[in-house]
């Protein structure tokens, strides 16, 4: 199968600077910083979202951002262990891992908290956990912590054992909750923003059984080759959006409410959900 590939570069303003003024983000100087975003949803859809962002961000430090998700969650986790990105948005669990191994720093997060969410149609009489004994449940990935590990979580607690029910991987929330739609799965593990990013008249169809425990958000992490006075400027730039003119449209772009300062610290209770959970980081 072809790899898909989806990178966008918001401007052409690398290519207009001089190198004499060019703002040298890393070391390869005026190449675009690559921002890359979980596709909780489908990369058109992520794009949209998250383009605002992007812009407002090359203003703000003055320097070119490319954009890059990637086709699944499983695919897109990959690329961050691989060191792919500059600046990357997405599972906390990924970066646990990659902060350890590859030196990703948080710098700033939204201050909702993220839970996993456990969903069904309306019309399939779902009520309880018990009720998906020996049914399908789908996820987007086998590690995502919100719609799938707290997700788990929440049924063990509930008495229903993996072994008791069947597990398929969709590679996004959005094609997980198509499968409920679609019959191909009883329930599915999503997480409150792809819920509510689902589209109207499908989300309407669905209901949602539970709710998680809450846990820290996705962060914003940046790699260590970027230039500490560049991540000075994109910590500040995005603390900005809670004040700027154009800041509360662009938050709700990406349905954000406030973004703070973040740190490694903010990412224990992952490390404890990781323990608890057998998983390797």
């Amino acid at each position: 199968m072809r790899e898909f590939k989806w990178t966008i570069s918001l401007t052409w303003l690398a290519a207009l600077l001089s190198a004499a003024a060019t703002v040298h983000a890393h070391p390869h100087g005026a190449e675009p910083i690559v921002m890359g975003i979980a596709p909780q949803q489908e990369p058109t859809k992520v794009y949209a979202m998250w383009q605002p962002v992007l812009k407002y961000l090359e203003r703000e430090v003055g320097h070119a951002f490319a954009f890059e998700t990637a086709p699944s969650i499983e695919e897109f986790q990959k690329r961050v262990l691989e060191g792919r990105f500059d600046i990357w948005w997405g599972n906390p669990l990924t970066y646990i891992q990659v902060s350890k191994s590859l030196g990703y720093t948080a710098i700033a997060r939204d201050t909702t908290r993220i839970a996993g969410l456990l969903v069904t149609r309306k019309e399939d009489g779902a009520k309880a956990a018990k009720d998906l004994v020996g049914k399908k449940i789908a996820y987007s990935a086998p590690d995502a912590i919100g719609g799938t590990l707290l997700v788990q979580s929440y049924l063990a607690r509930a008495g229903v054992a993996p072994d008791q029910v069947e597990t398929i991987y969709t590679g996004t929330h959005d094609s997980a909750m198509r499968a409920v739609l679609d019959g191909q799965a009883m329930a599915a593990g999503v997480v409150p923003r792809s819920f509510n990013a689902f589209d109207a008249a499908q989300r309407e169809k669905l209901t949602i059984l539970a709710k998680t425990e809450e846990v820290a958000p996705q962060p914003f992490a940046v790699h260590p080759r970027l230039f500490r006075s560049v991540v000075v400027k994109i910590q500040r730039a995005l603390l900005k959006l809670n004040w700027a003119p154009e800041g509360k449209d662009i938050l709700a772009s990406i349905q954000y409410k406030e973004i703070v300062v973040s740190n490694d610290f903010d990412y224990d209770i992952h490390r404890e959900v990781a323990q608890r959970l057998k998983i390797p980081f």
